[in-house]
């Protein structure tokens, strides 16, 4: 047998290979819905109120807080919305942070404003959570508890988050986080407030999943499927994702306010602040975040080059949180090197094995061409087999496309029916999603990675008729 003919079978062996990675997916599926979707039931507020006086505990007090920076187009529903979270409203308050700095460009319409026009409306409403807004000074220095420096410093979600951390309620038990879009279910509070009730642990984490698909029909092709892969992903591979790693991400996401205060808040330059606070919290304090049924929903970037910044953002974060911890001496270094050694192989390895996945089908036309492989005979049904993997990774697609249809703001059959033809883009698609990965990785071998931090531009979008009728 010769070189072609070797090269032939290792490129079969690679497509085998490759397809058993992707049926992974339904053993995470499996342990999600064993583990944690299927135990999922109704809480009330009667049945906490039984249990905290069985534990002699008080109902936990949350503090919401919004990071949101030139988000006037958005943050209006967003506030709705979590003011509509069934809690106790006088144990609930929303903070929502906001930017100086997007008071200078003179927009006709800030974030402010909106925030402001919404604080007036809830002092005319009943039965609602307090609701704050803070603004961050131009020159904050972005610690936790910090100082004004007279000079401009550079803004990023952890700085934002350190700020408003300075005006929770001095009664506040636990501090969630959701982005200026977020949606998250309304009974996700409930939820929380049980484990935090029947739980003898100290600083508790809580980490829910994410669904960015609220935008769908207005994303590009490639951006609907990143879109839906991300969604499914949250659903069944982040619970088993969180049993090796101390993964939290920075939206969905509840933590002890007595926690915040004793690891000093959130680091506020890092790329990935919800990463390097989830392993310092476990390397500090031993703390190790818990997964939670409760979906938000969010939107995903428009078109393809807001979604490479993004992503670039995320890797290039999750290489700076392995740098900063792979150089710091003062953690267990059993506990640090386990953790370095998860992030590897969860980013890094991880990233180079998916871009080399998609680079074999062109590699084989490419060497095809040039008559450097031959095909060899193989069992009639293997061929068959190999020629159906397509069809499965097209058919899974579309089954998650309606899976996670319910999550979408509808916008009509015409675009319903567009972005069935649209997802037939997915073998392109495989391609250029892990880009930003790979890039991130080449910019770092560069020492040319992102250092600074980038807002994620959101979609317009248009008032929830299931809001208004509360007005």
């Amino acid at each position: 047998m010769g070189l072609p003919e070797k090269i032939y079978l290792c490129t079969v062996g690679l497509y085998v290979f490759f397809f058993l990675l992707f049926l992974r997916y339904f053993l995470w599926e499996n342990y999600a819905r064993k583990n944690y979707w299927r135990k999922r039931r109704p809480i009330t507020l009667f049945e906490l109120k039984k249990l905290a006086r069985e534990k002699k505990k008080k109902l936990p007090m949350f503090s919401i807080l919004v990071p949101a920076r030139e988000e006037a187009e958005v943050i209006g529903q967003t506030i709705e919305h979590l003011s509509k979270l069934n809690y106790p409203p006088n144990l609930l308050e929303i903070i929502i942070i906001t930017d100086e700095k997007e008071l200078q460009k003179g927009a006709s319409v800030t974030t402010q404003q909106v925030v402001e026009a919404k604080i007036q409306e809830f002092k005319k409403r009943k039965n609602v959570p307090s609701l704050k807004h803070v603004i961050v000074p131009y020159d904050f220095d972005g610690y936790y508890g910090g100082t004004l420096t007279g000079k401009e410093v550079p803004s990023t979600k952890g700085r934002a988050l350190n700020y408003g951390l300075s005006f929770i309620d001095n009664n506040s038990d636990i501090c969630g986080f959701y982005d200026a879009e977020s949606h998250p279910e309304l009974d996700v509070l409930l939820y929380i407030a049980y484990r935090w009730l029947i739980s003898d642990k100290r600083n508790l984490v809580w980490q829910g999943p994410v669904f960015q698909v609220r935008n769908f029909f207005f994303l590009s092709p490639i951006t609907k499927i990143a879109s839906l892969y991300q969604a499914l992903a949250h659903e069944w591979y982040l619970p088993v994702l969180m049993r090796q790693l101390p993964f939290v991400g920075g939206t969905n996401l509840f933590i002890e306010s007595k926690l915040l205060r004793e690891i000093g808040g959130f680091d506020y330059n890092a790329l990935t602040e919800d990463l390097e606070i989830g392993v310092r919290a476990f390397l500090e304090r031993d703390v190790w975040p818990e997964y939670f049924p409760y979906v938000s929903t969010e939107q995903t970037p428009q078109t393809y080059k807001a979604f490479f910044r993004q992503r670039l953002r995320w890797a290039s974060g999750h290489i700076q949180v392995v740098d900063k911890f792979k150089n710091a001496f003062t953690y267990d270094p059993y506990k640090k090197n386990r953790i370095i050694k998860t992030l590897l192989l969860k980013g890094e390895i991880e990233w180079v094995l998916y871009q080399l996945a998609v680079l074999i089908p062109p590699t084989v036309f490419f060497l095809s061409l040039k008559g450097w492989i031959k095909p060899v005979a193989i069992p009639v049904y293997i061929n068959y087999l190999l020629k159906s993997f397509l069809f499965i990774y097209v058919g899974f697609t579309y089954y998650i496309y309606f899976r996670y249809l319910r999550y979408m703001k509808d916008r009509g059959l015409l675009r319903k029916l567009l972005a069935i033809l649209e997802l037939l883009a997915l073998p392109f698609a495989g391609f250029l999603l892990p880009l930003p990965y790979s890039y991130a990785l080449i910019l770092r071998a560069l020492n040319r990675q992102p250092r600074t931090w980038c807002k994620t531009p959101r979609t317009r979008e248009v008032p929830d008729i299931r809001f208004t009728m509360y007005k």
